[in-house]
């Protein structure tokens, strides 16, 4: 059975608008099973047109060199997404590699302090 970060949508015209679309209207964090989401929906009484989209992955996507590089991680949570979307923003799309950098350095550093070395 499917484990992921899972968005359950409902095909439906909002009030405002002349045409259907799919609206989420719940999501289940990491970790949790596809029957996890339909129960869910069972449980809820509702009825309707639904999918179920599982995101498992986020990509930051950048034009290096005149080629696309893709940086890719796996998604958690609803809030994972949300603050990498930020921070997408807030580096205006570009990775910051001076600030990797600083970190994988201080990750080893502090990996090599925890097994006695330094």
């Amino acid at each position: 059975m499917a484990h992921g970060f899972f968005t359950l949508e409902r095909w439906m015209r909002p009030a405002e608008q002349r045409e259907s679309e799919w609206v989420a209207i719940r999501h289940v964090d990491g970790g949790r099973k596809l029957a996890d989401v339909l129960a869910g929906l069972e449980k809820s009484g509702e009825a309707g047109f639904y999918r179920v989209t599982q995101t498992q992955r986020m990509i930051w996507a950048e034009k290096e060199n005149g080629k696309l590089k893709l940086r890719k991680w796996h998604v958690g949570t609803p809030e994972d997404l949300a603050k990498s979307a930020a921070a997408f923003e807030r580096d205006g799309g570009k990775w910051p590699v001076e600030r990797a950098r600083d970190q994988t350095r201080r990750k080893r550093r502090a990996r090599r302090i925890t097994r006695g070395g330094e």
